[in-house]
C-alpha cells in the first residue's frame, strides 16, 4: 500500500507539472502574439551589467496600438522568473522580494518603463520583462525584449596619473571610485610606503543626477619609495574593491662603494705592495645610470661591469697606485659621484742619512763616510719613504750602543766612529750606515793675519808722527835761532824793542781793515793773548843811574 501510495503522488504531482508548463506556453504563445499586434512596441537594452553593490539605470520606452490610449492610471510592473520586483504604483500590493532596491522611475502615462537597480546582488542576475495594466480592456506583456541583468564583482578604482614622479617633489595622486550611484557614497583607504596621512575625499554632482567620488593623497616620494606599492581601497556597504600601482620614481643616483669581504661603506682601503684589490661601485638610480672610475682626474680603464655595478680591478699595485679613485654615475636627473683613497702599504726603501755640519751645511748620504772637525757636535737624521712610516733606531759602534726610536740623533764626535741607522715597519727592516772621521782641530790664522795688520798699521803711525814732530822742532829752532840774531846788544834797546814789537803786535792785532769798531772785550781777549809773546828780560840789564836832570816816563794808554 505504502508504495502504490507514493506513485499515485508522483504521478499527481507530474500532472500538475504538465498542466502549468502547457499554461505556461500558452501565454507565451498568446503574448507573443499579442505584441505582434500593430503598434505595441518597446526599447530597452537587451543586456545590462551592473557591479556588485553599485546602481544600474534600465532606460526603457514603450507605444501601444491604434485604439489605444494610456491613461494617467495606466501601471507599470517589471518582472522577473519569481515574480514583479518594482511597480509604477504603490508597491505593497506586490511581494518584496528586492528590499526596495528596484524602482520604477519612469512615467507610464508617457510610455516610460524605466526602471533602476541599487547594491545590485549577485541574485539580481536574470531577465526582466515589462507588462502594462490599463483601463480595460488593455493590459499587455511586453516580451519582444526582455533585458538581460547581470550582476559583476566590483571593477577597480581608478589611480592617477601613474606616470613619473620625481624624488623630492610633492604629488597628488587621485583614486576615482567606479560608480555613479547617487547616495552610495564610499569609503576610500590609502596603503603604501609614503606617508598616508594626508588625504582628502570628495564628491561631484553631475546633471544627470548621478555623482563622481573620488579621494585625494599628497605625498613627497623619495628614491627609497621606487618600485614600491600604493593602494587604494574602495569599500560600499557590501563590498569593496582595489587597485595598486607600482610607483616610479626618478631620482639621481646613489652610489655605495664597497670591498670584497667588507661590510659597509668604504673611504679608504690600504693594499699590501704587490697585492691586488677589487673596490666595487654600487648604483642605485631611476633611470639607468653611466658609471666610470677615474684616478684623480684619469679615467681608469680597468674596470667590469656588471648591471649597475662598476669594478675597479687594481692587479699588482706599486707604491704609484696610491692615489683617490672616484666612481661617477650620471643620468638624466644628474650626476653624483664618491671617492675612496688607496693606500699601497710597503717596507721601507733605503734610508739616507742628512747630517748637520758644524759649518752649518746639511750633507746627505745613502752611504760611505764624511770627515769632520775633532770634538764636532753633529745631528744625524735618518730619512727613509715607507707605509705605514717606519720606527727608527740607531746603532753605535767602538762602543757598541743602540738608541731607539729617534729619527734624529744629536752626537759628539771625538773619534773616528761608524753609526747605522734602522728604519722598520711590520713589512720589513732597512738600514744605512756612514763612517765619522775626525780630523785634527786648526789653528784659526785669521786672527793673527788681523793682528799684524793691527801691528804694521799703528808702526806707520808712530813713524809718521815721529818725523813731523822732529821737522817741526827742527822749523822752530831755525826760527829761534833767527831771532836771536837780530836782537840788540844793550839792555835798553832790548827792552825798547820788546815794548816796541808788543806795541806794533798790540796794534796790528786790533786794526779793523774794514773800518769797524772793535769792541771792546774783543780788545781785551786779544790783547791777553798777545801778551804771551811779550818778554821782558831785567837778568842781564845792569842798574843804571838815576838821571840828574831828566825823568823820562812811559805811559802804555788803552783805550
Amino acid at each position: 500500500m505504502g508504495k502504490r501510495g507514493s506513485w499515485c503522488c508522483w504521478e499527481y504531482l507530474v500532472i500538475i507539472l504538465l498542466f502549468f508548463s502547457m499554461q505556461w506556453k500558452g501565454r507565451n504563445c498568446q503574448r507573443q502574439t499579442k505584441e505582434a499586434l500593430p503598434g505595441f512596441k518597446i526599447e530597452a537594452p537587451a543586456e545590462v551589467t551592473v557591479q556588485r553593490g553599485l546602481c544600474v539605470l534600465i532606460p526603457c520606452n514603450f507605444t501601444v496600438g491604434p485604439g489605444y490610449t494610456l491613461t494617467k492610471d495606466a501601471i507599470g510592473i517589471w518582472n522577473k522568473i519569481n515574480g514583479p520586483v518594482a511597480a509604477s504604483t504603490d508597491s505593497s500590493q506586490f511581494s518584496d522580494t528586492t528590499n526596495g532596491r528596484f524602482i520604477f522611475t519612469g512615467k507610464v502615462s508617457a510610455g516610460d518603463c524605466s526602471f533602476s537597480i541599487s547594491d545590485a546582488q549577485p541574485g539580481d542576475t536574470d531577465q526582466y520583462w515589462f507588462r502594462l495594466e490599463d483601463k480595460y480592456p488593455l493590459k499587455f506583456t511586453y516580451v519582444g525584449i526582455k533585458p538581460s541583468v547581470s550582476v559583476t564583482d566590483l571593477k577597480e578604482p581608478d589611480i592617477s596619473p601613474t606616470k613619473d614622479l620625481i624624488a623630492g617633489e610633492e604629488v597628488t595622486v587621485t583614486c576615482t571610485a567606479p560608480t555613479h550611484c547617487p547616495g552610495l557614497s564610499p569609503t576610500f583607504t590609502w596603503e603604501g610606503s609614503v606617508n598616508t596621512e594626508n588625504t582628502q575625499n570628495n564628491k561631484l554632482r553631475h546633471q544627470d543626477g548621478n555623482f563622481t567620488y573620488w579621494s585625494n593623497i599628497t605625498f613627497t616620494p623619495s628614491p627609497s619609495d621606487h618600485n614600491s606599492s600604493l593602494t587604494c581601497t574602495v569599500t560600499y556597504k557590501h563590498g569593496s574593491a582595489t587597485t595598486s600601482i607600482t610607483l616610479n620614481v626618478i631620482y639621481l643616483p646613489i652610489l655605495n662603494i664597497t670591498v670584497p669581504g667588507g661590510t659597509g661603506e668604504r673611504s679608504n682601503v690600504s693594499i699590501k705592495e704587490g697585492d691586488s684589490q677589487e673596490i666595487y661601485c654600487k648604483v642605485n638610480s631611476n633611470p639607468m645610470a653611466n658609471i666610470s672610475w677615474t684616478k684623480g682626474k684619469i679615467p681608469v680603464e680597468n674596470t667590469k661591469q656588471n648591471g649597475q655595478k662598476l669594478t675597479l680591478l687594481l692587479k699588482n699595485v706599486t707604491e704609484n697606485d696610491t692615489d683617490i679613485y672616484t666612481c661617477t654615475a650620471q643620468n638624466q636627473r644628474g650626476i653624483n659621484n664618491r671617492s675612496i683613497s688607496v693606500s699601497v702599504e710597503y717596507a721601507p726603501r733605503q734610508p739616507t742619512i742628512c747630517v748637520d755640519k758644524p759649518e752649518g751645511n746639511t750633507v746627505c748620504l745613502a752611504a760611505g763616510n764624511i770627515t769632520v772637525p775633532a770634538e764636532s757636535a753633529l745631528t744625524l737624521q735618518c730619512v727613509a719613504k715607507s707605509n705605514p712610516p717606519a720606527n727608527f733606531s740607531w746603532i753605535q759602534s767602538n762602543p757598541f750602543n743602540k738608541h731607539s726610536g729617534n729619527r734624529a740623533l744629536m752626537v759628539q764626535v771625538l773619534n773616528d766612529i761608524e753609526y747605522t741607522c734602522q728604519a722598520e715597519n711590520k713589512y720589513g727592516l732597512s738600514n744605512i750606515s756612514i763612517i765619522i772621521i775626525v780630523t785634527p782641530a786648526q789653528k784659526p790664522q785669521t786672527n793673527l793675519l788681523i793682528v799684524g795688520l793691527c801691528i804694521l798699521f799703528f808702526t806707520l803711525v808712530l813713524t809718521t808722527l815721529v818725523f813731523v814732530y822732529r821737522g817741526m822742532r827742527k822749523k822752530k829752532d831755525l826760527q829761534e835761532d833767527t831771532t836771536t840774531k837780530e836782537m840788540p846788544k844793550s839792555d835798553g834797546d832790548v827792552i825798547y824793542n820788546n815794548v816796541e814789537n808788543m806795541k806794533s803786535y798790540s796794534n796790528e792785532s786790533y786794526i779793523n781793515t774794514e773800518g769797524e769798531k772793535p769792541d771792546k772785550d774783543d780788545l781785551y781777549m786779544n790783547y791777553e793773548k798777545e801778551l804771551q809773546y811779550a818778554s821782558l828780560n831785567f837778568s842781564k840789564i845792569k842798574p843804571m843811574e838815576a838821571p840828574q836832570t831828566e825823568i823820562i816816563y812811559s805811559e802804555v794808554k788803552r783805550n
